[in-house]
């Protein structure tokens, strides 16, 4: 599906021309807030998706580090703060009467559809277009991710521009301002846990390191980035039960002139594709970030900055993966025989709001996890085994926090003891496939009951239970999951204290949801 207005923004080969007549300063503020108003959840990854906007600019965009201004859960002030701080750099540009200036201003977070959140405070778009507007810059856009953002296209008098031809090769010619939301006013934004962002933000900076290149000439032009982070978000978010994103624009820019948004003529590091990829995915695996996205039909060619990168490549139903490093200057081109099968997930979510599931099937990493068990251990009164009955909850079925309960008991012709034990602890996770290890330990009270011919007594015990687990998944929500321990319950006998020694092992199903 097209955008409802064709997006020809025509803005040529701005900022890139050292040897042009007349000087481009560029400037931008971004900004990221994953808290919001109201009663919102916080965001995953808005203040991660503004650094990885920050970067692009830097690395690729001829910001100068010194013009952008990154801002991370920061106040409504701070905000306003720096526009009138970019107001004042501006001027100081200006003061050249030939130099051209622009201003980009990006936020990703929460919005009410009538401004944009920064924690509990706000920013209403028309204050916003009005602080931006204030700058005086020659050419001013803004790009805004968040839920209803497609309101602040709407503002009163505010139209979509015909579009006009690109004739100018090293001057920028143009003035006036572009607006570009990530959702219509009616739809919420998606985050993926699979590219860990937004998805409008991972597609529109994937476009800026090289896939939106439609034309081949290795500059991304506002235009290309516009439509490529379009096609792709509404690609993406089509089948979902929410239905599609479709980001939108509003600009009112006159003259001649092509933005260009990021250069790939002479970059730090470039990583080209295969071919026969339907889709290809590279992470920073330092940063742990998903840093591009590439589909089928779009450029092969990536820059990077120097790093080491992971990468999955999808074809045939099918995904493959390998690692690599890019050094200063390289430029390596990816064969398919670098590549080893690897498995495949997804998850997209609503910005602060509820899983929407999509195909393939969701990391097991990324889910909520309720396990069931049974097992035995020795008991304490040395009647015999007893038979132990373990629900665990993990709020991350990768690496993290994990709480449980633990009841076991034993019964001899006389005697019969009962233990219960409520627990918190932390665990490590590495994964292999369908298969999942963790080492970790947990603690927390307990209490131990014992009857015999002459009464019923109790005794409370401190448990430290160092664990070693093993997870099979079968595919969709469940997996075989077996764990053993060697507890130490701290109790006191006949009056001492003292440590009792209680390996176990427990078999059972766990279920993420």
């Amino acid at each position: 599906m097209l955008p409802p207005v064709p997006f020809r923004i025509s803005l040529l080969a701005l900022l890139f021309a050292t040897a042009a007549s007349a000087e481009t300063a560029r400037f931008a503020l971004v900004v990221g807030s994953n808290a919001g108003s109201a009663d919102l959840p916080p965001l995953r990854y808005a203040e991660a998706d503004a650094g990885k906007v920050a970067r692009v600019l830097v690395e690729l965009g001829d910001v100068p580090p010194d013009n952008l201004v990154l801002l991370q859960g920061r106040k409504v002030g701070e905000v306003e703060d720096a526009i009138h701080e970019l107001r004042a750099r501006v001027a100081r540009a200006k003061a050249n009467p030939e130099a051209r200036t622009v201003v980009l201003f990006y936020f990703s977070g929460h919005s009410d559809g009538e401004g944009i959140e920064l924690g509990r405070e706000a920013l209403s778009y028309s204050r916003l277009k009005t602080l931006l507007g204030g700058t005086a810059a020659d050419v001013r856009v803004t790009i805004v991710d968040a839920c209803r953002s497609g309101r602040g296209t709407k503002e009163k008098g505010a139209r979509p521009a015909d579009p006009f031809t690109i004739r100018i090769a090293d001057t920028l010619n143009t003035s006036g301002e572009a607006f570009i939301s990530s959702s219509a006013d009616d739809e919420a934004a998606l985050e993926s846990g699979e590219v860990l962002g937004s998805i409008f933000t991972h597609n529109l900076v994937s476009g800026l390191r090289g896939a939106a290149d439609a034309s081949g000439d290795k500059l991304i032009t506002l235009g290309e980035a516009y439509r490529y982070a379009y096609d792709q978000t509404v690609a993406r978010t089509a089948l979902l039960t929410a239905g599609a994103q479709h980001p939108s624009y509003d600009y009112r820019l006159a003259g001649q002139g092509e933005l260009v948004l990021t250069s790939l003529q002479k970059p730090s590091a470039l990583l080209v594709l295969p071919e026969g990829a339907e889709r290809s995915v590279i992470t920073d695996v330092l940063r742990d970030q998903v840093v591009v996205e590439v589909g089928a039909s779009a450029a092969r060619e990536a820059a990077l900055p120097p790093g080491q990168y992971g990468v999955r490549l999808f074809r045939g139903g099918q995904s493959f993966g390998g690692r690599f490093v890019l050094s200063d200057g390289a430029r390596k081109s990816l064969s398919w025989d670098e590549l080893a099968p690897i498995a495949s997930s997804t998850q997209v979510a609503r910005k602060g709001a509820e899983v929407i599931r999509a195909a393939p099937e969701p990391d097991w990493h990324e889910r909520q996890v309720l396990a069931a068990s049974v097992g035995v251990a020795p008991s304490v009164s040395q009647i015999g085994l007893l038979g132990l009955l373990r629900a665990a909850f993990e709020p991350r079925a990768g690496s993290g926090l994990s709480v449980a309960l633990v009841g076991a008991r034993a019964q001899a012709p006389s005697v019969s003891e009962t233990a219960l034990e409520a627990r918190g602890g932390w665990r490590w996770v590495w994964s292999v496939g369908p298969f999942f290890f963790a080492l970790g330990a947990e603690a927390g009270p307990g209490l131990i009951w014992q009857t015999d011919p002459t009464g019923t007594g109790s005794a409370f015990a401190a448990v430290l239970a160092p664990r070693a687990s093993a997870r099979l998944s079968f595919g969709g929500p469940f997996a075989l999951q077996l764990d053993g321990e060697t507890a130490l319950a701290f109790t006191v006998v006949e009056g001492r204290l003292t440590a009792l020694f209680r390996p176990s092992a427990t078999l059972g199903l766990a279920v993420r949801f």
